[in-house]
Order: C-alpha cells, then structure tokens, then sequence
C-alpha cells in the first residue's frame, strides 16, 4: 500500500493543502475562471513544482475558459480625463495578466448600444464603462452577462458596481469658493443634461446659491457637454445676451478653457473682470493661463480603483469601495470681487 500512494500522481487537494489554499482557489487558478490574488498565485506555483503536479486540463479548455480581457467602453477619448484612468487601469491590470480592449463611441444612443454588443461579442471577461451618458438599463442588461463597473455613475446591482464621487458636493464647494469671495451673480456652464456628474454639479451649484440666500437665475444657466468648443460657445453667448456675471462655476476644466478663451476674446480679463472655477483638475490646469481654480477629483486613483474593483467582482468577492475627497486647489483664476 505505501508503494502504491508513492507512486500515485499527486492531486489538486495535495496542492491546495500544500499552499494552504482552499481547492477552489487552484481549480481558479487552473481554468482562469477568475482572479487569484499575486501572493495565493506564487504559493500554487511553489507548491506545483514541490509536488510535480500536472493538471489534466487541455490547452484548448484554458484558452476558452477566460479571454484575460476587460473591455473598456469610452465616449470622449481626447478628454485627458479618460486617459489619466485608462493608463492606471491598465497599470492595475497588466499586473494580473489582463489587457484592455477599448471601444470609442460619440454620444448617440444607437452608437452606444453597438459598442457595448461590440465588447459582449468580443468574449471580454467584464466590462469597465468610463462616464458618458450610458442608459442605466442598458449596463443594467450587459451585468446579466458578465460583471461591469460604471465609473461616474450611480447603479448598483449584483454584478454591477459604481464608481463616482460626491459631484453634488464638489459643485457645492465650487460655487461656495465664488461666493465667499463675494460673487453673487454667479454663472453655471452644465455639462450634458442626461449626465450623473452634471446633474449632481448643478444641484451643488443650487444648493451653494440657496444657502447663501442668492437668488437662482436661470438665464445665468447654460448647458455645455463638456468640451472645450462648447465651453467657448456658452461663454459667448452669455456674454452676448448682455447678462451680468462676475464668476463663472464651469462643470469641467475643458470647459473652463473654452470659457475663459471666450471670455478673452470679448475683451473680459481672468480673474480682473470675471473668476473662473473648474472641476476636475487636469494635469494641464495649473500650467493654464491664468492657471485654473479648480475642484480636484483623485484621476490617479480612479483608475487603479476600477480595476481592482473589476477584478474583485471576477473573483466574486464583495469590493467596499472607499474614494477620496474631492478637494478645492485655488489658483490665479479666481479672486475676490472687491480686489
């Protein structure tokens, strides 16, 4: 009997208990059905070669089980705020094995139904969708599938997790800075009207204006979409219909851009004549002129936060997500009224 068990192949349990892992652990770690961990992967290898185990899984079964892909759906690629996330996506996930495949779509509707069957037909493992306007019923749909993380989206489901700051509090703060600087007539340039992040800024910028008993008007409103062109020409229309303004709360730094260029070319001087405050602090913000007032959102980290949050939801574990502040950084775009 002892010759015998000598001579018998070692099992997948002896690797297990040799690595002191659970069993399901080597069987994910052998079918690429999800995430092993780096510290749990190391000790089934160490202990696969201690034992000379060979497991009796066809080549074939592992390359069908798992593509190793995450597919990554994006609306406005030239925005430096898609791609600060997507290269510390990539960093977190390159580290585990995994590539991205990304789909660039504009903001219609259909275009964003096709990129997402795109990704699905795509034999993707999961699916990171980077703001945008996505209808909530369509990600809704794509977790039906396969897991997915929405990043500037409230929704949440079993497979589904959202990433998003707090948008009402930065706009809330944004237009708080305005006012204790003494600004009372104070315009808003709204991002997309059908957007989370600029809807939940708007309302901060309501809330900001209500507390301080300023009254809301609402020909001090314009909605943009985020983009430097539309920044420009919210801002001239503004200046043109001939409504007074002292500050300006734009929804994005690229907005800030454009609006401050306008606001240049009418002959108006930033911050002299108008104060201008952005929102997310890109990395071209302190290096404008003048160098942007702004809300920083952590761009850094959120990116590494979605794609530990993906391949957490992989491995079918629960991922408490716990994001940064926002945070105001003052510069020479803003300044007192009565300077």
């Amino acid at each position: 009997m002892d010759k015998t068990n000598k001579n018998m192949a070692p099992t997948a349990y002896e690797v297990a208990k040799l690595a002191n892992v659970s069993p399901s652990t080597v069987s994910r770690y052998f079918n690429r059905t999800s995430y092993v961990s780096n510290d749990k992967t190391a000790k089934i290898e160490e202990a696969i070669r201690a034992l000379g185990y060979k497991p009796h899984i066809h080549v074939d079964r592992l390359e069908k089980t798992r593509s190793m892909t995450i597919g990554v759906l994006v609306q406005n690629p030239d925005s430096p705020y898609t791609s600060s996330l997507l290269i510390d996506m990539e960093k977190v996930l390159a580290e585990h094995g995994y590539s991205l495949l990304i789909s660039v779509n504009s903001w219609q509707a259909t275009l964003i139904s096709h990129s997402l069957d795109y990704l699905l037909k795509s034999n993707v493992d999961a699916i990171i969708i980077i703001s945008g306007n996505v209808d909530k019923k369509l990600i809704q749909k794509c977790s039906e599938k396969m897991p997915v993380v929405a990043v500037g989206y409230n929704i949440e489901g079993e497979k589904i997790k959202s990433i998003s700051l707090d948008n009402t509090l930065g706009g809330y703060l944004a237009t708080l800075h305005l006012i204790q600087l003494g600004h009372v007539n104070i315009a808003h340039i709204k991002g997309l009207a059908d957007h989370d992040d600029a809807i939940s800024r708007f309302e901060g910028y309501k809330k900001a204006l209500d507390e301080a008993g300023i009254g809301f008007k609402e020909k001090l409103v314009s909605e943009g979409d985020f983009s430097i062109k539309t920044g420009y020409e919210k801002m001239v229309e503004l200046i043109e219909s001939k409504a007074y303004f002292s500050a300006v709360f734009a929804a994005n730094d690229l907005t800030a851009y454009g609006a401050i260029r306008a606001l240049n070319d009418y002959g108006f001087k930033v911050p002299d004549d108008v104060s201008v405050i952005g929102f997310d602090d890109l990395p071209t913000s302190p290096y404008f002129t003048p160098s942007l007032t702004t809300l920083r959102q952590p761009l850094d980290e959120l990116g590494a936060i979605s794609a530990r949050c993906i391949l957490k939801l992989l491995s079918g574990e629960t991922e408490v997500v716990r994001l940064p502040p926002i945070s105001l950084i003052t510069r020479e775009s803003t300044k007192s009224r009565y300077q």
